[in-house]
């Protein structure tokens, strides 16, 4: 079994699942396998604080490329480790601009964005979402995030349900929050004709753009305008069909691109028989989208 593709220097590069301790069906799998191994770098918090499996400034690498990459980042980067049988290049530079020009030098190929990676896991393959047999019951919220036995999916689902909405939950990250443009938009494509459906992540993009396999969101999905305080686009939110949903709070995506401003400090969830307080624009999200559904 192959997983992958991993685009990195000048070529599409693969993950095998001899990379992995057991058989895994996707990459967002394979990370949540590393990630108690390799520690909070490969800890993505969905539209959060430490955003991204690769942080701004590194690149991943296969071994076999590693050589050519070192002669032609020589006096940008400072050091190296092994991440899930590939190299992870950390860079001195630390603006952002800097960053993207050293992925353009090295041939990096940055089609794809995985939740705010200036240089990229992820695939290119055309998306297939097949349509769900059966609308959900009424009152109900898709929910395109973590397993519910995941912390941030559950969560979201316990705003939407503090709020009288019931949970349709469709995992799109893997436990660790990991996850890929790839899945979500098959996921959005597979969800297109239901009534309401929430991304509480998102993504930053190396240019500003929107990943083209996310650009067919349709008018029925509510997404988080993400965490970093910022007026760059976030994207799914940041799409015009798209209701993004900000918060009060100076952490929240802002600009024109935001539709909705909502608390998003404080926001109170039910999960199981406790009583939480949530923060962020995942759940100022969720406060919204429980909004817009009729309480069964």
């Amino acid at each position: 079994m192959r997983l992958g593709p991993l685009w990195t220097v000048s070529r599409r590069g693969m993950v095998s699942d001899v990379d992995a301790p057991k058989q895994v069906s996707s990459l967002s799998e394979l990370v949540d396998h590393a990630s108690s191994a390799l520690g909070p770098v490969v800890v993505h918090d969905p539209a959060g604080p430490n955003e991204c499996l690769l942080r701004s400034g590194e690149l991943i690498v296969p071994p076999a490329d590693a050589p050519t990459v070192r002669k032609r980042l020589r006096g940008v980067y400072s050091h190296e480790e092994i991440a899930s049988g590939v190299i992870r290049m950390h860079l001195k530079a630390s603006e952002r601009a800097r960053v993207v020009a050293i992925a353009l030098e090295v041939g990096a190929t940055p089609n794809h964005v995985h939740l705010a990676c200036p240089i990229m896991i992820g695939t290119s393959r055309p998306v297939v979402g097949e349509r769900l047999p059966d609308l959900l019951g009424e009152g109900t919220v898709a929910l395109l995030d973590t397993p519910l036995d995941a912390r941030h999916g559950a969560l979201v689902a316990g705003v939407l349900r503090h709020h009288g909405a019931l949970v349709r939950p469709f995992p799109v990250l893997g436990a660790s929050g990991f996850g890929d443009d790839l899945t979500l938009a098959a996921a959005l494509k597979a969800t297109r004709d239901l009534p309401v459906v929430l991304v509480a992540s998102g993504t930053y993009t190396f240019n500003d753009e929107c990943p083209p396999v996310l650009s067919g969101c349709g008018r029925n999905v509510v997404a988080a305008a993400g965490n970093g305080g910022s007026a760059r686009p976030w994207w799914p939110a940041a799409l015009p069909e798209v209701t993004a949903v900000g918060a009060a709070e100076a952490f929240s995506g802002h600009g024109p691109w935001v539709d909705v401003v909502v608390s998003g400090a404080d926001v109170p969830a039910t999960v199981g028989s406790s009583q939480l307080l949530c923060t962020g624009t995942s759940f100022a999200a969720a406060l919204h989208a429980a909004t817009l559904v009729p309480v069964p």
